[in-house]
C-alpha cells in the first residue's frame, strides 16, 4: 500500500470526524436531525444539494461511460444540467414555502398535508418507494466506494465496500442533517478540485487534445461521434437515452429535502441557480473529459485499467504524487458519501418517522425519535451492504435503476402538487401506486434499467423502438398522465384549492417604498416568497 495515498486519505477522514463531532452539538431534536432546523444557509444548502445529487455516478459511473462511449456520453451532462435548472425553477422555492407552512420535515409530510390525505396511503406509498429504491441507491454508492478503495489501496472491491459502509454510517449516525450538509460542502469542493485537476494532468501527459483525439480515432472513430455512429431515429434515441436523467431530478427526496431546509426561499432562485449551475457545469465537464482522456491514455498504453469505472482513481495514482493522489481518492470517496449520507437519512426518516411514528401512531419524544432514526440508519446500511456485495457492481446501471424508481414514484405528483391546484389525493395515490408497481415489474422482471428488444412478447417490440432509453424516462410521462386523469375524475377539497391560491397568487406591485422597476427586477416567485414571509405564513 502506498503510504502517501494513505496519509492524504487519513487527513481527509480526520476532517470528516471533526465535522461530525461539531454537528452533533446541533442535533438534539427530530427537526434538526432531518432538516437542520430549517436554518441552513443557501450556499451550504446549494452545494450540499449538488454533492448529494452527483454521487459515485459522477466520479465513477459517468467517467466510465465516457471511457466506453466517447463524445456521445456528453448528452448525459446536458440532461443533468437542465435537470438541475428544472429543480430550482419548478421545485425549490415553492416546496420551501409549502414546507414552511405545514412545518413539513420530509417529502411524505408535505404530500400528506398538501393533499389532505387522512387515509395515510400517501405516506405509506411514499415510505415504500423510498425504502425500496433508496436502499438500492445506497447500495450503488457503497459499490462506488468499494471500487475506489480497491483502486487506491490495492484491496478487493468487497473489502472496499465494507470500509465505505463503516466510515459513512458512523458520521451519519453521529451528526444527522448538519453533519450531512457541512460534510457535503467540503465534499463538493473536493469533487470540484479533483475534476478540474485530473483532466489537465491527463492532457499534459498525452500531449494535448489533438493528440488525444488522434489516438482515439485510430482505435475507435465512433467515440468521436456525438451520436455514437447512429443516424436518423436511432441518433435521436441515442441522445434521449443519455439525456433522460433530466426528468429524474424532479422526484429525488434526498435532493429536494435540501430546499425544505433553506432559511429563505427567495434565495433558491438567483443565488441558488448561479451557485449550483456553475458547479454543475464545471464538474460535468471534468468528469466527461476525465473518462474521454482516460481512454486515450489507455489506448496509448499510458494507463492500466481493469474496469472503466475505475478510470479516475487509476489516473490519480498514475499522474500524481502519492500524497496528492490520496486527496483525490478522498475526493472520490467524498462523492460517494455525499449522496449516500443523504439517502441514509431519507430512508431512515421513511421508516422511523413516516411508518413507525406517523402511520403506526407510536408516540415517542423528540430525542428518542432521533435515537430510533440512528438505529434505522444502521439497519438500512446493513441491507445496502448486502445488495452491494451481491449485486452486479456496475455503478451507472445501479444508479439509473434507483434514480428511475424515485423519479417515477415522486416526480409527477411532486411537480403537479406545486403547480396545479386541481391535483387530488386520489390522483396522487393511484399515480404513486402505479409508479411503484410498474417500475419494480419493468426494471426487475422485464427490461432491466433500459428498454431492450430481447424482452418477451409485445415488450420486445416496444423495446426495439426505444432500445437503450432508460425505462423511467417513458414511464415518467405515463405516470404523469395517470395522475392528471384520475385527478380530473375526482375533486379536491375547497380549502386545499383555496390555500394553494392564497400561497401562490399574484402579489400586487407596491408603490412608495419600492419603485416599479425594483419590484419587477425580482422573479414572481421571489415576490410571492417575500409577501408570504412578511405576512408570517411561512
Amino acid at each position: 500500500m502506498n503510504t502517501g495515498i494513505l496519509f492524504g486519505f487519513l487527513v481527509y477522514l480526520a476532517l470528516l470526524a471533526y465535522i461530525g463531532w461539531w454537528a452533533n452539538r446541533y442535533t438534539k431534536t427530530e427537526d434538526q436531525y432531518f432538516v437542520g432546523g430549517r436554518k441552513v444557509h443557501v450556499l451550504a444548502a446549494t452545494l450540499s444539494d449538488k454533492a448529494s445529487d452527483f454521487s459515485g455516478w459522477l466520479m465513477l459511473g459517468y467517467p466510465g461511460s465516457a471511457f466506453k462511449t466517447g463524445l456521445g456520453a456528453f448528452w448525459a451532462a446536458v440532461g443533468c444540467l437542465f435537470g438541475t435548472l428544472a429543480d430550482y425553477i419548478l421545485i425549490g422555492p415553492r416546496l420551501r414555502i409549502y414546507a414552511g407552512k405545514f412545518r413539513a420535515i420530509t417529502v411524505p409530510d408535505y404530500l400528506e398535508a398538501r393533499l389532505k390525505d387522512n387515509t395515510k396511503l400517501i405516506r405509506i406509498l411514499s415510505a415504500l418507494i423510498i425504502i425500496i429504491f433508496m436502499t438500492a441507491y445506497v447500495a450503488a454508492q457503497f459499490t462506488a466506494g468499494g471500487k475506489t478503495f480497491a483502486e487506491g489501496f490495492g484491496v478487493s472491491d468487497n473489502t472496499g465496500i465494507i470500509l465505505t459502509v463503516i466510515i459513512l454510517t458512523a458520521y451519519v449516525i453521529t451528526g444527522g442533517f448538519f453533519a450531512v450538509v457541512w460534510t457535503d460542502v467540503v465534499q463538493a469542493l473536493f469533487m470540484l478540485l479533483t475534476l478540474i485537476v485530473v483532466p489537465f494532468l491527463a492532457l499534459s501527459r498525452i500531449g494535448g487534445l489533438d493528440r488525444a483525439t488522434e489516438i482515439i480515432a485510430q482505435v475507435d472513430p465512433t467515440k468521436l461521434d456525438p451520436f455514437g455512429g447512429a443516424r436518423g431515429w436511432a441518433a435521436i434515441i441515442f441522445a434521449i437515452g443519455y439525456a433522460s436523467w433530466i426528468v429524474g431530478y424532479l422526484g429525488q427526496p434526498h435532493i429536494v429535502t435540501r430546499y425544505m431546509s433553506v432559511e429563505d426561499p427567495r434565495k433558491l432562485r438567483r443565488p441558488g441557480i448561479f451557485i449550483s449551475g456553475t458547479w454543475t457545469i464545471l464538474v460535468l465537464w471534468g468528469a466527461f473529459f476525465a473518462g474521454f482522456l482516460g481512454f486515450a491514455m489507455y489506448a496509448a498504453g499510458m494507463l492500466h485499467l481493469s474496469d472503466p469505472e475505475k478510470v479516475i482513481p487509476a489516473m490519480a495514482v498514475e499522474l500524481m504524487p502519492g500524497w496528492l493522489a490520496g486527496f483525490v481518492i478522498a475526493g472520490i470517496i467524498s462523492a460517494v458519501m455525499s449522496t449516500a449520507d443523504s439517502q441514509l437519512l431519507v430512508a431512515s426518516s421513511a421508516i422511523a418517522r413516516d411508518l413507525y411514528h406517523k402511520v403506526l401512531g407510536e408516540d415517542v419524544g423528540k430525542r428518542q425519535m432521533v435515537n430510533i432514526s440512528r438505529v434505522v440508519v444502521l439497519g438500512v446500511a446493513i441491507v445496502g451492504l448486502w445488495f452491494a456485495l451481491t449485486g452486479n457492481k456496475v455503478v451507472y446501471e445501479m444508479v439509473a435503476t434507483a434514480w428511475g424508481g424515485l423519479a417515477v414514484g415522486f416526480g409527477p405528483v411532486l411537480v403537479l402538487s406545486l403547480w396545479w391546484k386541481r391535483l387530488t389525493k386520489e390522483g396522487a395515490i393511484v399515480g404513486m401506486a402505479y409508479g411503484l408497481i410498474s417500475e419494480v415489474l419493468l426494471e426487475a422482471k422485464i427490461y432491466g434499467w433500459a428498454f431492450n428488444p430481447n424482452a418477451p412478447g409485445i415488450f420486445g417490440k416496444i423495446g426495439a423502438i426505444f432500445n437503450g432509453v432508460p425505462v423511467f424516462f417513458i414511464n415518467f410521462f405515463i405516470t404523469l398522465f395517470v395522475v392528471i386523469l384520475v385527478s380530473l375524475l375526482t375533486k379536491p377539497p375547497e380549502d386545499v384549492v383555496k390555500l394553494h391560491e392564497e400561497l401562490f397568487r399574484k402579489v400586487p406591485i407596491e408603490t412608495g417604498r419600492k419603485s416599479l422597476a425594483e419590484t419587477r427586477a425580482k422573479s414572481q416567485v421571489e415576490n410571492v416568497a417575500e409577501f408570504i414571509m412578511a405576512k408570517g405564513i411561512a
